[in-house]
């Protein structure tokens, strides 16, 4: 029999498990990150069971999800010895290096995207692209609300927004722009996205799988960039009113529950089997393997 040359070593259903592993450990980490926002808009008896499942999902993340899909992924393919041996070191150093660098508790727990290569369908690009950019616009808009309006409102309920405002101008470093800055920058850079994307499709550079795999990716990105662009504003607030810096608002850990649910859409996006991979190999090899067997016996 006639065997066809090996695929690539990060090609196929071995190198997509570990994969797949690798962005169970994103999902489980960027809830793990969402959780601990909700703890400041809880009631004190509620907050050790969110901060128990905060640890926990975190924990299944890093010393569960991220060593099994690193070694999935070191042993792709045929790998040889010295892989194996790799596989064995990675596995075990990646956990320690995410859990002592701080990793694990953040969105940075981001796997190499090793996606392989996909010819996709175009129809609807356009109309993806406009709901996906009008979609990041209403999380931009939210989020500002949240920053700049409900949770302030929530963390001093006894005092209007004008009063709170005009203590805060009072300090020092007076009132904290940053959440409106990055406000105008996201929905600026969305503009552009979409317009840079629009130009894309009808060029035929980009697929509508493409589109919304990015798209989610950017939602979530915002919501994240938004939650930091407030975090001077909330202490602040802290500061100034003598209560806590988390979240008051619910609308906060919504925020990053939302954008946590795109993430997690965009990997399981990427993750799906694309067309003539591994069941079409398969059917080639042995239509090569037949091929040969005729070729033999007619011989």
């Amino acid at each position: 029999m006639t065997r066809l040359p090996p695929r690539d070593p990060f090609a196929g259903i071995h190198a997509r498990a570990g994969v797949s592993f690798l962005s169970i450990a994103v999902i489980l980490a960027a809830t793990g990150v969402s959780v601990d926002l909700a703890v400041g808009a809880l009631v004190p008896g509620q907050r050790g069971v969110v901060a128990v499942a905060s640890v926990v999902v975190e924990f299944v993340a890093v010393w569960v999800a991220l060593p099994v899909g690193v070694a999935l992924l070191c042993t792709a393919g045929e790998p040889a010895r010295w892989r194996r041996v790799l596989a064995a070191i990675a596995a075990v150093a990646a956990p320690v290096l995410a859990q002592f660098t701080g990793l694990g508790g953040s969105w940075l727990l981001i796997p190499i995207g090793l996606v392989e290569h996909r010819s996709g369908s175009r129809h609807g690009a356009v109309p993806a692209v406009l709901a996906l950019a009008a979609a990041n616009l209403i999380v931009i808009g939210l989020c500002a609300l949240h920053l700049l309006v409900w949770n302030p409102l929530s963390k001093v309920p006894g005092l209007t927004l004008d009063q709170i405002y005009s203590t805060l101008g009072e300090w020092e470093g007076g009132v904290d722009t940053t959440p409106a800055a990055a406000a105008i920058t996201a929905a600026l850079v969305t503009g552009a996205a979409a317009t840079a994307t629009l130009i894309a499709v009808r060029r035929d550079r980009v697929t509508t799988h493409q589109v919304v795999t990015v798209g989610l990716v950017l939602i979530h990105a915002t919501t994240f960039v938004m939650w930091w662009a407030g975090f001077g504003l909330g202490m602040d607030l802290a500061d100034a009113f003598l209560t806590s810096g988390g979240d008051a608002s619910a609308t906060g850990w919504l925020l990053a529950l939302a954008g946590t649910a795109c993430l997690a859409a965009a990997i399981l996006l990427q993750l799906r089997v694309p067309e003539g991979s591994d069941s079409d190999d398969a059917d080639a090899n042995a239509d090569a393997g037949l091929e040969s067997t005729s070729a033999e016996s007619v011989t």
